[in-house]
């Protein structure tokens, strides 16, 4: 099993921190605006998936798992529930992506 980067655990926190965040901006969003669904959905969708993949990436297996890109541009998009906490995480997430040993962490090895 290859070292966990640093930076990999920096955005394997930022998912967990981000998901129990636009869990909560979920709720408020959801008893604050009684007629307009989405966002509220939305946010709770990602926050969840963002949870799951922030513990996946925690756990002894992680280099088994697919970068979180994706969970990181939903992270961004949240931005329509005003969690201007997501956008921030998402954004640094991705920047951290892009480094080096991250991405050789995720790359399979023949």
């Amino acid at each position: 099993m290859p070292q966990k980067p640093g930076a990999l655990q920096a955005i394997a926190i930022m998912q967990l921190v981000g998901g129990i965040v636009a869990c909560l901006m979920s709720i408020f969003v959801a008893l604050s605006s009684l007629f307009f669904y989405i966002p509220w959905i939305y946010s709770m969708v990602i926050g969840i998936l963002c949870i799951i993949k922030g513990a996946q990436l925690l756990g002894s297996n992680a280099h088994l798992q697919k970068p979180p890109k994706v969970l990181a541009i939903l992270q961004i998009i949240n931005i329509i529930t005003c969690d201007v906490v997501n956008l921030v995480l998402g954004i640094v997430s991705l920047v951290l992506q892009g480094n080096d040993e991250v991405q050789a962490f995720f790359e399979p090895v023949d």
